[in-house]
Parts: structure tokens; sequence; C-alpha cells
């Protein structure tokens, strides 16, 4: 404890009512001079008694308790340190500094971490949070240890000056290169198999040498070119699928680097297509063909042509021409000059063989392995000699009819790979689907079985044909779940799913991957029909990786969650699948300029009086921290300064009047009275 004395006031009049008095009295008086008064300093002291008797003067003699001063340490731990390698160097360096001003009395040390956020590393902001209860007349200063990529330096450093010096300590070498690639602009949604346009640029400081891009999109690769680094660059690009698309486009390796994750930039693309068009063909009239019909026209993405062929193109007979209701069926216009238009083909109780060319056949057969879809229920013709199986289709066709048709009531069953099927699993309780009467008997040679009908024969076989999908249905009784026969089933659940998975949506794939960021950081789904798959591999934007186990969910979907600790673009891998999800945003402005640089927040901390030092790749090169006066040079070679304020707390006072305080006014009255006096002589 130390002893102080000084002179306070316990004014008789309020304070407010004291300034407007002390104004007023400066107001007269200046006019009084300015009119010529004779006797302005009688006055003016007569005044300032008066004033001083309202003030009541007293002698404050006061117990104090010196207070430590507060210095702030804060380290830079965002991503960018991270990614550049820096991190544990700059967390190094901030223990030491923070270790050698503990050894200083009368110093109170505090630590503070800065991490990145959306928008970047906030330093700024740390350091007055920080300091929000400290009073200014405490704070010794500030040192700040970070590669210096801050994104809120003050845009007036002078305001900041009550925090002391702050010294920033730059981890990592300003001279070291770095090349990156950035994203002008990129299309948030694209029309399938259509061009689109991406705009960007790669930046480098070694000139404008050639730099290999590689664009991929969903981990498989689509294009690779040239560009000019330093110079902007326009991409095509098509979308593979509808759906989100992560589309990656990643620049080669540069002569110096710092890191190559920021030679990855990355968006989201949502897939949509144009329009579906399909292409049903029915044979002889019956109740399914509008079951068929009616899925398809309730989706406005879906442009249906349906035709039904009810007589073969050479039938004479001897109906005159002029009462015939029917057109010539466009055989050559559908199956030569218009077939690659169409994404999916419906055989609907197909027509006799003898009906259509061969080779219209044959057509449809390579169209479907160029990547179109065939889907084919099967009426009681087909098990004849006039069925599709014996048509160029036959290469393609997974199974086989045995030339039988059972026409008693049996209940469609999932197989056991159909329960694990997307097409098929978490249909609505398969054991109350109502029974079916008829169905073709066939043999499965390859394919996937989905569902199985009479005697356990093959009901639903899928199967993949090149690029394309084929689909068999041996029967064409889902009509009677229509109706409502039996207690019914779902019947438009399972056909729709049934045309898209044969369109080839990603959600019905059957391997399958996906990765996403939830409110409890990444969830994982795996779908696939073998045996339960092992830990997805975790890859995080700085290159770190983890794993996430999955348990199963249903028969054949697993799923997963773990923890998103980072800012970017997560991966994840099971075998040969690959899915991406961002956490925060798909390109952080943390990842974005990784190169250590003093100049962002030099001004700041010449503004308060402090330093800004290069501490070398590995932060070794610390300054000697030294204690200095109050406005004196806190900064010099190889070393900083921290202030030395001599803040102290008032722990007693005891105050005596300095004379009572109409005595005061007294006199003041006395010498307003002489110059009037003096006036008047």
């Amino acid at each position: 404890m130390i002893a102080g004395a000084r002179i306070g006031f316990d004014p008789a009049l309020p304070w407010s009512v004291m300034i407007v008095l002390g104004v007023l009295s400066v107001l007269v008086l200046a006019f009084y001079a300015w009119r010529g008064g004779g006797a302005t300093l009688w006055r003016a002291a007569g005044l300032a008694l008066l004033f001083i008797g309202l003030m009541q003067p007293q002698w404050v003699r006061e117990t104090r308790e010196p207070a430590d001063d507060v210095a702030l340490v804060v380290v830079d731990q965002s991503e960018s340190l991270a990614l550049a390698g820096r991190r544990e160097a700059a967390r190094a360096a901030g223990d030491a500094i923070a270790e050698r001003l503990s050894r200083e009395q009368g110093l109170d040390v505090r630590m503070r971490e800065a991490r990145g956020g959306p928008d970047g590393t906030l330093i700024t902001a740390v350091i007055e949070d920080a300091l929000s209860d400290v009073a200014r007349d405490r704070i010794g200063g500030v040192i700040v240890v970070t590669d210096g990529q801050a994104v809120d330096p003050p845009p007036e450093p002078n305001r900041l000056r009550d925090l002391g010096p702050t010294h920033v300590l730059i981890v990592g070498d300003p001279e070291r290169g770095d090349r990156r690639l950035e994203l002008i602009s990129a299309p948030t949604f694209g029309i399938v198999n259509e061009p689109m346009q991406i705009t960007g640029r790669v930046i480098d400081d070694s000139g404008n040498a050639q730099v290999a891009l590689t664009v991929s999109i969903d981990g498989r690769r689509v294009s690779q070119s040239l560009v000019r680094a330093n110079r902007e660059f326009t991409l095509s690009v098509s979308l593979p699928r509808r759906g989100r698309n992560m589309v990656i486009v990643e620049a080669a390796a540069g002569a110096q680097e710092i890191t190559l994750s920021n030679n990855r930039a990355a968006f989201a693309a949502n897939g949509v297509r144009d329009r579906l068009r399909v292409l049903l063909i029915t044979g002889e009239p019956h109740a399914g063909a509008r079951v068929w019909r009616n899925l398809l026209k309730s989706d406005p993405a879906v442009d249906v042509v349906h035709f039904s062929i009810l007589r073969p193109p050479d039938k004479q007979d001897f109906t005159p021409l002029h009462e015939l209701a029917l057109i010539p069926f466009p055989t050559e216009e559908l199956f030569e000059r218009r077939l690659g238009e169409f994404d999916l083909i419906i055989f609907d109780r197909a027509p006799q063989r003898g009906i259509l060319q061969s080779y219209y056949f044959s057509s449809i057969a390579r169209r479907i392995e160029e990547g179109g879809a065939l889907l084919i229920t099967a009426g009681e013709a087909e098990a004849g000699l006039d069925g599709l199986y014996r048509t160029s289709l036959a290469g393609i066709l997974p199974s086989q009819p045995t030339g039988n048709v059972i026409s008693r009531p049996y209940r469609p069953t999932p197989t056991a790979l159909g329960r694990r099927h997307p097409v098929v699993r978490t249909l609505p309780m398969p054991e109350r689907w109502g029974r079916w009467t008829r169905q073709v008997e066939a043999n499965a040679s390859a394919g996937q079985t989905l569902l199985s009908g009479a005697d356990g024969r093959p009901l639903l076989v899928l199967d993949r044909a090149g690029d394309g999908r084929v689909a068999q249905l041996w029967s064409d009784q889902p009509w009677l779940w229509a109706r409502g026969y039996d207690g019914g089933g779902p019947h438009g659940e399972l056909l729709r799913r049934l045309a898209h998975w044969l369109m080839q949506e990603p959600e019905l794939e059957d391997e399958r991957l996906t990765l996403d960021a939830g409110p409890r950081g990444l969830e994982v789904e795996r779908s696939t029909l073998g045996d339960a798959p092992g830990a997805v591999q975790i890859i995080a934007p700085s290159g770190e990786t983890s794993a996430i186990v999955l348990g199963e969910a249903a028969p054949g979907l697993y799923r997963g969650e773990g923890a998103a600790v980072e800012q970017g673009l997560y991966e994840a891998r099971s075998g040969n699948l690959r899915a991406f999800a961002a956490v925060g945003p798909l390109n952080p402005r943390e990842a974005a300029a990784l190169a250590a640089t003093p100049e962002i927040l030099r001004p700041f901390a010449q503004a308060t009086g402090g330093s800004v030092v290069l501490t070398g790749e590995d932060g070794s090169r610390l300054p000697e921290v030294r204690r200095v006066d109050g406005g004196a040079n806190a900064g010099g070679n190889g070393w900083i300064g921290i202030e030395r304020n001599g803040a102290y707390v008032v722990r007693a006072a005891q105050a005596t009047p300095l004379g009572p305080g109409w005595a005061w006014a007294f006199l003041g009255l006395a010498l307003l009275m002489l110059g009037w006096r003096r006036e008047s002589l």
C-alpha cells in the first residue's frame, strides 16, 4: 500500500448545473471584455472564487494499491496456419512470449486464440473482446503471433491507440511463393449433358507460366486443359447426372508451394434434366396400359410418346379405308431417326415379333448400350415364339421365358437381394401386398432378381447393359394393386422407383455413398447390395484423414456420423466410391491466401506505437521483451516493449474541506464589488 493525495470537489449543485453556470460565466465575461469594461481581471477573479465556492474544494488523502498492468498475447490458430504447417510453430512462439512476460513483476498476462471464420481470421475483434473488461490505463500492450493473414485490420488504426503498443510477430517467410486457384464465377445449376461455363484465375508469383487444370465431378475426372497463370480462364464442362454434383477444379503444383490445398476450388452444381422423353409402346389393349400412362403423365418433367400397335402394318382385310380409324405406325421415324431422343423405352404387353422389323430391335439394343433404358412388362405372348426374347434384344436381356404361363393367385415377394435394393427397400409392408393372378414363367441367367412370384420364380429382374439399363417385369398385372384388389399394394411407388432407376437417378443407385454436413457434424450414408462395408475414410480440407464407423439403418443401408472441426471441402471414400460435402463456405478465405505477410497488420501496429517482427518459418527468432514507461519508444532492434502505466486502485480515502464554501463565495463577491468600484472611479 502507498499513500497519495489530491484535490477533489464536492459541488453544491449537480454537475450539469455547474457546467451550465460555468459556460454562462465565461460568455458574460467575454462580452464584458468585448464592450471594453475597465475591471476585467477583478470580475474574472470574483467569478472564479464564486465558482470555487460552489465546487467546495477538498484535500483528499488516499490509500492506494498498485494495479497490475495487463499484457495480451493473441496466438493465431486458424485453418490457414494449419494448411501451411505453421500452427504448432505459432503456438510454441506464443507460449514462449507468454512465459517471458510472466517473469515481469506487476504484469498480468492473458492469452487468447484467434480462430478462422467463414470470412477469414479475426484478429482485431479478438483483441477488443479480450480487453473489454480492462481499464485502458492498465493495458500495457498486445503481442499477436500470426502469419499476417487477417480480414479485420481496423480502417482507422488510431482509434485503438489506447490499447497500448501492439506488436505483430509474423510466423513464416513472406518471400516464400505459393500458387493458388480462385473461381470468379461458377454456375449453381446446369442442364444434364449440356455445357456450362466456369471462369477463374490461377495466381502465381513466378510469372505467366502454363498451368495444367483438371476438372473432376464427384471424384471422376472429366477434362484437362492448359491455362496461363495470372490470366482469366474459361472452361466448359457438363454435368453427368441429376441432383447435386460436386465440381472440383484443381491446378497442378507450382515451382514453389506452401500447400496444395489452395490449388483446388470447388462448387456444388445442381443437375436438372431439360425433359425426360419416354416412348411407351403397348400391344393389345388391357387395364395396365392406363396405369403406366397415368404414372408417366403425372410427372411434369416427363414427355410421353405413346403408341398402341393393334394390327401389323401389312395386314389386309376387307375394311373400307374410309372406315379405318387407325393411322400407320411411324416405325421408321421412331426407330431410325428419333430413337436417340428417348431416355426410356417401355414395351407393355409387347406386340408380336413380326410387327416390327428385326433391325429395329437391333437399333433399340444399341441405344440401350449407349446409355438408354428399356422396360418390358410381359403379357402372355411373351412366353411364345413371338416374344421379344426371340429378337436382337436377347443379348441385353437378363432373363428368359420358359414358355409356360402361370395362371393362379400368388403374392409378389421381395427377394433377399430385393430387400437390400433401393427400388424395393423401404416399400411399405410387403407381407400385406395383394395377390396377382398371372405370371410368365422365366429363368434369370444374369442381373438382379428383386421380386419373386409363383413358386419363387423371377418376377422383377434388373440388369445393366453397356452404359444403359434393362428391367423385365414378368407380369402385366400391377394394375390389380391400383384397383385395390386383395388389399392392393404400392404400385405407384414401385413403378416410379423402377422408372427412375432405369433413368439412372443417383438416389436409387444400389452402390452409393453420400456425405452431408449436418447440425451434429458429418453424416455418411452407404448403400450396398454386398456385405456390410467397413469404416468410411474421411479426408479433411487440411488433408488429415479419419474414419467413420457405420451402423446398419435398414437392409443394405448403413449410416454414421463424425466430427467436422475444419471449414472447407470434405471427401469420403469407400472402395471406389467418392462423396463430397462442404462445411461452411466451399472455398473459405482461410485457404485462399496462405503466404505470410506483414503488410496487412503493419498500419495497426505502427498506429499504436508497436512494431512488426519476422520470426521465420518455425517462429524461433523471437525478440526480447522489455518494460518501458508509458509513452516511451516501445520497440527497437531485436526487442519489443510493454508499457509500465503505474495504475493503482484506491482502497481508502479521507477528504478535508479547503475552507467553507461560503468563505470562497464571500471573497468572490468582494472582488466583484471592488471591480464595480474601480469602474466608477
